[in-house]
């Protein structure tokens, strides 16, 4: 309670609020009570609430008064208030002791009659908003449904095009539109000629009797409310300008109403849709540019040492979990910086090149190929034993030396195998990888080596493949 004898209430309260002393005198009064009395704080507070009541009810109201602490009493009192003009308004109060006041003060309710249908209406309004806006979102909801299974724009519009489907039962029972759209559509219409060709025409129609008796009990499944409106977008390049059915509007002409203060958000939701399908179908050919990019070396067109290392480290983490096996080829070309010195670099990248695409037309799709670094090549053999991984070297190692090279003739690989082994790390088999490798340069080259157990001096354990010593020539 304020100063003055004010007691505040919420904008829109229909409740008049007394407070009263033990004697029944007032001590505040709400804003409410000025506007439906007329009578200001001024000429309410210190006079009897007897005196605000119309002939026959001062009586009634002094007893219900002093009757509050009797719990077999009404907690209800039908009155008749007098208003400053003269004229008499039917009221419901509700009266109690407040329990932390002392003296005894009496908090009062008051609810006019007027100020009852005023609050039936609003509320009614309310719930036909809510139940509105419920719509709306479900509907929305259903939108992103489809948009989350489909990333593309004609995938979307057939996904819509089957809830007609699903709605009317039959693929030819399109819903026309009348000769003029109604109001509540020309936001959607705009909306979605903002933001997308594809649905070029937009609006609604009002079923006769015989249409909505064949098609409400799925809208009301659908949608909630059975519903006199339909709202649709049509696609002119889908067979027979098919209608799809996207939201639906009730009988109930508030909830109508509240539908056309809701449909900016739909009709915002639905050309989002559009046009984030457009969007992602630009990005994400943009992703797959730059994915594809990030994993494959430019020279050779086979994965980079980035897709090897991130394969290696997964298949550790599943070979560890689950047992299964993996080995590794690694290969390098036997005297390429001759090649280079005595070529030039141009011809050296076209070794590359076709040494690239002699390992990829020969190993298998499971396989991962790819430039370890200059003139080295790994190839992961997912769930395969070291002497699968040493046939397969073998078999390129053959195909390789049997090659002919423009300028240069022939030239000859040499491989290093091994395979991972329980308590392994990746590191660990590339490097015992890479020692076989080494072994088969020392051995004489264009040869297969491989290299089982833990031959790796403890020293240069954990080290990468790429930090071991040799030189390659």
């Amino acid at each position: 309670m304020a100063n003055d004898g004010s007691l505040n209430a919420h904008d829109g309260d229909e409740v008049l609020l007394l407070l009263l002393d033990a004697d029944g005198t007032i001590l505040a009064v709400n804003s409410a009570w000025t506007d439906a009395l007329g009578f200001d704080r001024e000429e309410s507070v210190g006079k009897p609430a007897i005196c605000f009541v119309g002939p026959g009810h001062a009586a009634p109201l002094a007893a219900h008064l002093a009757d509050l602490g009797n719990p077999a009493a009404p907690k209800f009192l039908h009155v008749v208030l007098r208003h400053k003009s003269g004229e008499s308004l039917g009221a419901l109060l509700s009266a109690h002791v407040l329990p932390a006041d002392e003296d005894g003060a009496v908090g009062c309710e008051i609810l006019t009659l007027d100020g009852m249908a005023r609050a039936m209406e609003r509320s009614r309004r309310q719930a036909a908003r809510d139940r509105a806006e419920a719509a709306v979102m479900r509907t929305i909801s259903a939108v992103t449904d489809i948009l989350a299974r489909t990333r593309r724009i004609p995938d979307f519009l057939r996904d819509l095009g089957l809830l007609l489907e699903t709605v009317s039962g039959s693929t030819q029972n399109y819903i026309e539109p009348l000769s003029a759209a109604t109001p509540w559509s020309a936001a959607l219409c705009a909306a979605l000629d903002a933001r997308s060709g594809n649905a070029r025409t937009s609006g609604g129609a009002i079923l006769d009797r015989a249409e909505m008796a064949a098609i409400a009990p799925s809208l009301a499944d659908t949608f909630g409310d059975r519903p006199a409106m339909a709202l649709w977008i049509a696609d002119e390049a889908a067979p027979g300008g098919c209608r799809h059915i996207v939201a639906a509007l009730a009988r109930d002409r508030a909830l109508r109403e509240s539908w056309a203060e809701h449909v900016d958000v739909f009709a915002t939701a639905l050309g989002s849709a559009l046009s984030c399908l457009n969007a992602w179908e630009q990005q994400a050919t943009l992703l797959r540019k730059a994915h594809t990019q990030s994993v494959t070396d430019p020279l050779t067109r086979i994965f980079n040492r980035y897709k090897l290392e991130e394969t290696l480290a997964a298949e550790e983490r599943r070979a560890s979990r689950y047992g299964t096996g993996f080995s590794v080829i690694m290969a390098d070309i036997d005297h390429f910086k001759a090649v280079n010195d005595s070529f030039g670099h141009p011809t050296g990248d076209t070794v590359l090149e076709e040494i690239a695409a002699e390992l990829r037309g020969h190993t298998r799709t499971t396989d991962v190929l790819g430039r370890w670094g200059g003139e080295e090549f790994l190839i992961i053999c997912v769930h395969t034993r070291i002497e699968v991984a040493v046939g397969l070297a073998e078999l390129l190692k053959r195909r390789i030396a049997q090659r002919r090279f423009a300028n240069i003739g022939g030239l000859t690989v040499s491989f290093g195998v091994a395979a991972f082994e329980p308590g392994d790390t990746a590191n660990a088999v590339v490097a015992r990888a890479d020692a076989a490798l080494y072994a088969a340069k020392r051995g004489g080259r264009n040869r297969v080596c491989e290299l089982a157990g833990d031959p790796v001096p403890p020293a240069m354990r954990g080290v990468r493949a790429a930090e071991l010593p040799p030189e390659r020539t």
